[in-house]
């Protein structure tokens, strides 16, 4: 187990704002062991390291350990507030987040990291990263963008050209629409493809935490802060995705531009700057331009951002993608439950094209998923999909349609947005939900004279 105790820091990477860590090995010895507030819990390392997890913890259940899960399903558990008794018979509170450690796919170990609990103000979640690189798992590529939509083409043209160079790229698309998988595509098909794949969801983050995550902080430097190693340095010669850049803090953003422009950070509370060789690559679900305008991102980041911009379409826009997607998607799960679903229903196959697909190919993905979980026969049918009832309750009767073709499409549309207008909490939604843009929606809105409210 020498490997997980050289490998136990950059494991520890993962995690932000923890008090305690332990690790141990498959069997359930522990081989590292750390510990910040000896005042809170009183184990020490040469009470921990070398133990079994029964001698750590006399009291513990061993079929309710999380630890156990992890060893022995393979199991993660998160953020779990547990009440527990040291060796030495202190009690503690403590929220817990416990992973399984893998090697070429079998467990082999299994970290836990702690934030004790004294007070209300203690009661917060522990944060990961998720860190990817070739000795993690295989990388998205170019090839995984399946597609038969011809546009698809000259964006793969795109990432391709793109992915030889340290530009910074910024990806533009709806939910769902695959811009994690193109960023991956952009740094596997590189020059920094041997090196780390970090991704970062700026959303999943309060504010607070957001700019020690990304630039690391320095013991001392704030209450309870201790020396943490920040992405851009965990990713030094790789790729930060920095994903829903549209949710950062306008403050951080300028520190986020100054540290592109020099490559140079500098960590919370620290002094000392860095040097980083990092390559950036954004993404926002929101049209980048409409929030420079609306001050929710600065205008010179989003310069330095999109030196070059990749727009997704949204799936409702790749005409003949829903069918192609379908056909991929139902192949990938009969390998997964081992069936042999040929299809979809005439009604399933109608009601895919019909449906706008506001989370586009991931719901798309999800709902075929869910599919395989009820399906019987040969093809999927509406009965299958689970949550089609709650979803499709329309209250604006079907019009009926006369006239030429022209005027029984406009009359048909109108009756698809009213319909959406009624079940939907927003126009934004609505304009989601039909896959068009909210400026397109706006005047559709006002061409067939409906009422916003």
């Amino acid at each position: 187990m020498d490997k997980i105790k050289e490998n136990a820091q950059e494991i520890l990477n993962l995690y932000n704002y923890f008090n305690g860590a332990i690790i141990f090995d498959g069997d359930a010895v522990a081989v590292y062991y750390y510990n910040n507030r000896p005042d809170i819990n009183d184990m020490t390392e040469e009470d921990v390291v070398g133990k079994h997890i029964s001698e750590i913890y006399p009291d513990l259940n061993l079929e309710k350990s999380s630890i156990m899960e992890a060893l022995t399903k393979g199991v993660p558990t998160a953020n779990m507030l547990q009440t527990w008794t040291t060796v030495k018979g202190q009690t503690v509170k403590s929220i817990n987040t416990t992973v399984p450690i893998f090697e070429e796919g079998q467990v082999i170990g299994a970290a836990e990291v702690s934030r004790y609990v004294t007070g209300k103000d203690d009661l917060v979640n522990i944060y990961v990263t998720p860190v990817i690189s070739s000795e993690n798992r295989k990388m998205y590529t170019l090839d995984d963008i399946q597609s038969q939509w011809t546009g698809m083409g000259d964006i793969k043209k795109i990432i391709s050209k793109v992915s030889g160079t340290d530009s910074s790229v910024l990806i533009y698309g709806k939910t769902g629409t695959g811009k994690e998988l193109a960023a991956e595509a952009i740094h596997a098909e590189g020059k920094r493809c041997n090196k780390r794949f970090v991704a970062q969801n700026c959303a999943a983050i309060p504010a607070s935490l957001l700019e020690s995550i990304i630039f690391g902080t320095v013991r001392g430097g704030f209450t309870g802060a201790e020396d943490r190693t920040g992405l851009m340095e965990v990713c030094n010669g790789g790729t930060l995705f920095l994903d829903e850049i549209n949710s950062m803090d306008i403050s951080l953003q300028a520190k986020l531009l100054k540290a592109i422009e020099e490559q140079m950070i500098t960590r919370v509370g620290g002094i000392d700057p860095i040097p980083v060789d990092v390559r950036i690559i954004a993404a926002s679900n929101e049209d980048p331009w409409e929030m420079v305008k609306s001050g929710r991102l600065r205008e010179d980041l989003y310069y330095r951002l999109k030196v070059v911009q990749i727009d997704l379409p949204s799936l409702r826009e790749r005409k003949g993608d829903i069918e192609f997607l379908t056909g991929y998607f139902i192949k990938k799960y009969n390998k997964v439950f081992g069936k042999n679903i040929q299809g979809l229903s005439n009604e399933v196959r109608l009601f895919f094209e019909e449906y706008p697909w506001p989370g586009n190919i991931r719901e798309l993905q999800n709902t075929i998923e869910g599919c395989f979980n009820f399906a019987s026969g040969p093809l999927l049918k509406m009965e299958d999909i689970s949550w089609y009832k709650e979803s499709c309750a329309v209250t604006v009767p079907e019009p009926e349609l006369t006239g030429t073709l022209k005027e029984t499409v406009k009359q048909y549309e109108k009756h698809l947005i009213e319909r959406e207008m009624e079940a939907c909490r927003d126009l934004q939604q609505v304009a989601d939900r039909l896959g068009i843009s909210r400026q397109n929606l706006n005047n559709k809105i006002k061409e067939y004279s409906l009422d916003e409210e």
